[in-house]
């Protein structure tokens, strides 16, 4: 199945058993989500925080398991099942909760999303570090001209972004 394809490799067959394995059982399983980039991440954060009544939780962006490809998100019919395919996967080693019944994820990955997301917040942002890295006296909006970043972009810079720039700025020998 290739919308395993994004997920670690360490969760991808598993996964994929525990899809066949359902679907053996003639719960009809769908996945739901696989990996999500921190975009994805916010805006369904952005819409539990509007309706927190939400029948299963959101972790913040950068604090998902789903960003890092180690979580996968998945429903059967009938759904009062999810409680045997969790009880499955835990059997098999996986992460489950009955709290957040649809989500199946490898051991500790909620633990090791947090850790990530608290790491994130204690790191300086890309910026303030391109800045610090580069030859005394050469100002930082020179730099970003050259590299063709506009001043209104300048503000806030999203994950995949910034790993395009640090990419952009090895190659340019500023790193």
């Amino acid at each position: 199945m290739a919308l395993f394809d994004e997920l670690s490799p360490e969760l991808a067959p598993f996964a994929r058993d525990l899809v066949y394995a359902a679907d053996l059982a003639r719960l009809q399983p769908q996945v739901t989500s696989t990996r999500r980039t921190h975009s994805q991440q916010a805006r369904l954060y952005r819409g539990y925080l509007a309706n927190p009544q939400r029948a299963y939780p959101v972790a913040p962006p950068g604090y998902s398991s789903h960003e890092y490809g180690e979580a996968f998100d998945m429903v059967v019919t009938p759904m009062e099942a999810l409680a045997d395919v969790g009880y499955t996967w835990q059997q098999w080693g996986g992460g489950w909760n009955p709290d957040d019944a649809v989500h199946f994820e490898l051991p500790g990955a909620s633990e090791r999303a947090k850790q990530r997301g608290r790491e994130q917040e204690n790191k300086s942002p890309f910026l303030v570090e391109l800045a610090s890295s580069l030859p005394f006296g050469l100002p930082l909006s020179l730099v970003l001209d050259f590299l063709g970043i506009p001043a209104s972009a300048r503000k806030s810079v999203t994950p995949e972004q910034e790993q395009y720039l640090r990419a952009l700025a090895v190659r340019s020998g500023l790193r």
